[in-house]
């Protein structure tokens, strides 16, 4: 006699932030929270993204092309995920910047929401002949790079611009940056001046994010503390 299943049936359903889409889910079980254990342990960042993407295959009963959402939209997903799994609250750590005390908040994840605009200027016109179609980045673009390791500031923004850009416009063509070579992109991206260059930061800066604005009081110095948490790692504890 086979043993029963126990908890494998779609029992919530979420909404991806860029398509509207509803989509059905199952709360991750010891076998994927197994996987996301040995990948936070192992310390590598693209092995910690894999083994998200990997549990919301699992996890989700719609047939969803994952490779082709936003970054935001993964993590959004995911934390919906985490919360009907672990608990719908996590406890985040902030340090008072006078006293040094570490305080204790208490976040709900339902709470947390993304916010995308409704229209999104994609065409940017860099000169008078040439123009560029910009997109969000996916999780897939991430886990093929650099910026699936540990790299930040200016070199991360660097490294984003290669996924923003999706169509180079001129003229007398429109040119697919998939059918160019990396070397050809960065180089397009060299020559942009400061002007050009800000266009494209400002949209990279607009992506939409995990935010949640909070404030508290100190119990060290009884100061009052007022901040946004950003961004997946800041709600998984």
């Amino acid at each position: 006699m086979a043993l029963p299943k126990l908890n494998s049936t779609p029992k919530y359903t979420m909404k991806i932030p860029t398509t509207q889409e509803n989509v059905a889910f199952r709360p991750f079980l010891i076998k994927e929270e197994k996987t996301m254990l040995i990948a936070a342990e192992s310390g590598n960042p693209r092995n910690v993204l894999m083994s998200m993407i990997d549990t919301l295959k699992a996890c989700c009963d719609d047939d969803i092309n994952l490779k082709k959402l936003a970054t935001f939209d993964i993590e959004y997903m995911f934390l919906q995920l985490r919360s009907k799994s672990v608990g719908e609250t996590a406890t985040v750590g902030i340090t008072c910047e006078d006293c040094g005390h570490k305080n204790k908040l208490e976040v709900n994840l339902e709470d947390i929401k993304i916010k995308v605009p409704e229209k999104i200027e994609k065409v940017v016109e860099l000169t008078d002949q040439i123009k560029v179609e910009l997109d969000y980045p996916s999780y897939h673009d991430i886990l093929s790079s650099d910026s699936a390791d540990n790299i930040t500031g200016a070199e991360q923004l660097f490294e984003l611009m290669n996924f923003v850009f999706k169509t180079v416009i001129t003229n007398d063509e429109r040119i697919n940056l998939k059918e160019v070579s990396k070397k050809e992109l960065t180089d397009f991206i060299d020559s942009m001046d400061s002007k050009q260059f800000s266009k494209i930061k400002d949209f990279i800066q607009e992506i939409p994010k995990l935010k949640h604005d909070y404030e508290l009081t100190c119990e060290g110095c009884n100061k009052q503390i007022k901040n946004t948490l950003e961004g997946l790692t800041n709600f998984l504890s």
